[in-house]
């Protein structure tokens, strides 16, 4: 079952349109982006169970990727329109339109606090001056 409901998406719905899926379309949409959530977050459960992670924050994530999905369902990449001389081309954002997948927002929401922890990192081992010659040639930054 997955951690949003139906509810969480009406609630974050900010359309004049109705929901154009029914309640048990959303429910298998949340359950599928749930599905992905775990696939690169295995350990998201533990995590919820143990106060790590709010529940919150991975019910936010699972709406706004349903959110998503709803808003392009057919994954439209643009569309054009045009009457006479006026033209209007309107081009969706997102890498996957019209599918359900998780933005680097998405991930870095979800990440643990402690998988910052490896990175690769560089350290400036350029000297500040060097002896013997004109300081004012080495700028410290």
């Amino acid at each position: 079952m997955a951690y949003a409901t139906y509810n969480d998406v009406l609630a974050r719905w900010f359309s004049d349109d109705e929901l154009p899926a029914t309640e048990a379309q959303i429910t298998t949409l949340l359950e599928d982006a749930e599905d992905t959530i775990l696939r690169e977050f295995p350990d998201i459960d533990e995590r919820v169970s143990d106060g790590a992670l709010p529940e919150r924050r991975v019910i936010k994530v699972e709406v706004r990727m349903v959110l998503r999905h709803l808003r392009n369902p057919g994954g439209v990449r643009s569309t054009q329109e045009g009457a006479g001389g006026y033209q209007q081309t309107i081009t969706y954002g997102g890498d996957e339109p019209g599918s359900l997948y998780l933005t680097e927002d998405d991930r870095r929401e979800l990440r643990s606090p402690s998988s910052g922890k490896g990175k690769a990192f560089s350290v400036d081992n350029t000297p500040s001056y060097w002896p013997g010659t004109d300081d004012r040639l080495w700028v410290r930054l």
